[in-house]
């Protein structure tokens, strides 16, 4: 394929540029000013290009300065409101305007790893230097802001992959330098429909035989893990993990059938109900996640699999006990038809966590009675409250608690239908009030 002439790059990267919103095209218009006033070379780098070129939004802008970026960062930030983070140590900034907006800047470096996996150590270098040091080569292009006229730098032929479809890394060792870019480049491939390059695949298949992967740390394994399930559609990115030997290679049991990744699906439903219905303790979409995969391998190993993805400590013991805990409930849910106050007690005291993988369970008749606790019983509560209570003369004490989940089952099951009810039913229970 023909790369583009000189002057087609420039109408291209035209084209790109007015593809960003207003606000963000004033804010480059304010680093090109900044840049040429310095004299140094600014670029907009990274995934915003990668968007860019795939008409897809992009949150916020990532520049990097062949220089000083650490001075140039203070000098852009001199706008009134905007706030800025300095790492003097990395040569990074990042910046917070007072619209919102996040701008990051970067010194151009280049990158050294000592060893497999090793986090790297940092040196300035050039706009190539910089490029060079990405993950794939769909991230490795950079638009020119300042000086002279705006160009699209494509040196790996990042632009030709895109059109291809490839994921490809930059050298034979980025892999083996940084094994969580096979994290990454998943993700990547499934939110933007790529593949993996056959020369990747190879790459890939080496780093997990040489067990590079397990020379990670716990926390940045599971950092990615995490990442993989905030995507939009994790099952997909979990499906190419697994078709390329990743998940095996994290842990032999570690398994994912087609039940677990249409569950996945119901759970984004089912998450979905919850924000629609305003309930306030809808939890994050990741650890339902979690719970499904770690379901989807044997009881007996869920433990040692939790582990290899990088938990420990209370984090996985609390996962434990809640994948017990989902155990018991979805027995109890199965066996009928529910009491209204028994099957309030038992989703009260189950986390938001469990009642949307109930609800994801598939079991109609699991599902009706999460329905029946959200829409119905959840948000029942008795009329009288405690300060009720010690009007009326009750000591406070256990008798509180007592009194209240009587009234709340009366409630539930429509016995009581108003406060005079209540009130009604203290004196005949409880001899008050007189």
């Amino acid at each position: 394929m023909r790369h583009p002439t000189r002057k087609r790059r420039q109408v291209l990267v035209q084209k790109l540029l007015g593809r960003l919103p207003h606000r963000q095209q004033e804010l480059i218009g304010a680093a090109r000013v900044l840049g040429n006033r310095r004299r140094v070379s600014v670029y907009l780098v990274g995934g915003p290009v990668r968007d860019l070129i795939l008409r897809r939004a992009s949150a916020d802008l990532d520049l990097t300065v062949v220089g000083d970026g650490i001075a140039y960062a203070k000098a852009l930030a001199a706008e009134p409101g905007t706030r800025a983070t300095i790492h003097p140590r990395f040569g990074t900034a990042a910046l917070i305007l007072r619209d919102g907006l996040r701008l990051d800047v970067a010194t151009a470096r280049r990158e050294r790893y000592v060893h497999p996996a090793a986090l790297p150590q940092v040196f300035p270098g050039t706009i190539r230097d910089d490029l060079f040091r990405r993950d794939f080569t769909i991230n490795a292009m950079a638009v020119r802001v300042a000086p002279k006229g705006e160009e699209l730098l494509d040196l790996f032929g990042g632009l030709t992959d895109l059109k291809r479809g490839f994921l490809r890394v930059l050298h034979d060792e980025s892999y083996r330098d940084d094994p969580t870019r096979i994290f990454r480049g998943s993700r990547y491939a499934a939110r933007y429909r790529l593949r993996f390059s056959p020369r990747d695949r190879r790459l890939i298949r080496n780093v997990l035989a040489e067990k590079v992967l397990q020379r990670l740390s716990r926390e940045r394994l599971f950092r990615e893990v995490k990442r993989v399930f905030d995507e939009a559609t994790p099952e997909a990115a979990l499906r190419i993990l697994q078709d390329r030997g990743v998940l095996k290679a994290l842990d032999p049991a570690l398994v994912v059938d087609q039940g677990a990744f249409a569950q996945m699906r119901s759970v984004r439903r089912a998450w979905q109900r919850y924000n629609r219905r305003g309930i306030s303790s809808t939890p994050p979409l990741w650890r339902v996640y979690l719970l499904v995969l770690l379901r989807s391998v044997p009881a007996r190993v869920r433990r040692r699999v939790g582990e290899h993805l990088g938990l420990k400590g209370p984090p996985l013991d609390a996962l434990m006990t809640e994948l017990r805990d989902f155990a018991f409930l979805q027995e109890q849910l199965e066996e009928g038809s529910l009491r209204a106050s028994r099957l309030r007690y038992l989703l009260d005291r189950a986390s938001a966590d469990l009642r949307i993988l109930l609800w994801a369970s598939g079991a109609r008749r699991v599902r009706h009675s999460v329905e029946r606790y959200l829409t119905r019983l959840a948000s029942v509560r008795p009329a009288l409250t405690g300060q009720d209570l010690k009007k009326f003369g009750f000591p406070p004490g256990p008798t509180y608690r007592r009194i209240l989940d009587r009234l709340l089952e009366g409630r539930m099951e429509g016995r009581l239908k108003s406060r005079e009810d209540e009130v009604a039913f203290l004196r005949r229970h409880f001899g008050r009030p007189r």
